[in-house]
Protein backbone atom coordinates (compact mmCIF):
# COMPACT_ATOMS: atom_id res chain seq x y z
CA UNK A 1 0.00 0.00 0.00
CA UNK A 2 2.82 2.49 1.15
CA UNK A 3 4.22 2.09 -2.53
CA UNK A 4 0.99 2.63 -4.42
CA UNK A 5 0.71 6.19 -2.26
CA UNK A 6 4.15 7.10 -2.83
CA UNK A 7 3.22 6.72 -6.64
CA UNK A 8 0.26 8.88 -6.22
CA UNK A 9 2.30 11.29 -4.91
CA UNK A 10 5.55 11.34 -6.70
CA UNK A 11 3.36 11.73 -9.62
CA UNK A 12 2.03 14.83 -8.44
CA UNK A 13 4.87 16.49 -6.91
CA UNK A 14 7.33 18.74 -8.42
CA UNK A 15 10.74 16.84 -8.92
CA UNK A 16 12.66 19.24 -7.69
CA UNK A 17 10.90 18.60 -4.45
CA UNK A 18 10.94 15.01 -4.55
CA UNK A 19 13.70 14.30 -2.25
CA UNK A 20 12.03 16.01 0.79
CA UNK A 21 8.72 14.99 0.29
CA UNK A 22 9.58 11.49 0.11
CA UNK A 23 11.35 12.49 3.65
CA UNK A 24 8.19 13.89 4.81
CA UNK A 25 6.56 10.81 3.27
CA UNK A 26 8.71 8.63 5.21
CA UNK A 27 7.97 10.93 8.49
CA UNK A 28 4.27 10.34 8.21
CA UNK A 29 4.31 6.71 7.53
CA UNK A 30 6.40 6.14 10.81
CA UNK A 31 4.10 8.78 12.82
CA UNK A 32 1.10 6.22 11.78
CA UNK A 33 2.68 3.12 13.10
CA UNK A 34 4.97 1.68 9.89
CA UNK A 35 7.94 -0.21 11.42
CA UNK A 36 11.50 -0.44 10.49
CA UNK A 37 11.08 -3.45 8.87
CA UNK A 38 8.16 -2.12 7.25
CA UNK A 39 10.54 0.49 5.41
CA UNK A 40 13.30 -1.71 4.41
CA UNK A 41 10.62 -3.67 2.34
CA UNK A 42 10.30 -0.64 0.51
CA UNK A 43 14.27 -0.23 -0.49
CA UNK A 44 14.88 -0.78 -3.70
CA UNK A 45 11.71 0.52 -5.89
CA UNK A 46 12.30 4.23 -6.05
CA UNK A 47 16.22 6.35 -5.83
CA UNK A 48 13.98 9.34 -3.84
CA UNK A 49 12.29 7.00 -1.32
CA UNK A 50 15.33 5.08 -0.92
CA UNK A 51 17.45 7.71 0.06
CA UNK A 52 14.48 8.53 2.29
CA UNK A 53 14.71 5.38 3.93
CA UNK A 54 18.35 5.00 4.45
CA UNK A 55 17.95 8.36 6.15
CA UNK A 56 15.50 7.90 8.88
CA UNK A 57 17.01 4.54 9.72
CA UNK A 58 20.83 6.04 10.15
CA UNK A 59 18.93 8.91 12.11
CA UNK A 60 17.04 5.79 14.04
CA UNK A 61 20.55 4.09 14.69
CA UNK A 62 22.08 7.38 15.33
CA UNK A 63 19.56 8.34 18.44
CA UNK A 64 19.55 4.35 19.56
CA UNK A 65 23.58 4.97 20.07
CA UNK A 66 23.26 7.62 21.77
CA UNK A 67 21.54 6.30 24.92
CA UNK A 68 23.56 3.58 27.05
CA UNK A 69 20.28 1.77 29.16
CA UNK A 70 22.66 -0.62 30.12
CA UNK A 71 24.75 -1.38 33.57
CA UNK A 72 27.29 1.01 33.09
CA UNK A 73 25.23 3.96 35.35
CA UNK A 74 24.74 1.48 37.91
CA UNK A 75 27.49 1.61 39.55
CA UNK A 76 27.50 5.55 39.68
CA UNK A 77 24.24 5.14 42.01
CA UNK A 78 25.53 2.72 44.42
CA UNK A 79 26.64 5.17 47.04
CA UNK A 80 22.95 5.84 47.72
CA UNK A 81 21.97 2.59 48.91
Amino acid sequence: MLIDMWSLVKAYSNVKERDIIASKFIDIALDHGTTDEELKELIGIDDELDEAVREILEDTADEEDEYDYGDGHSEEYSDYD
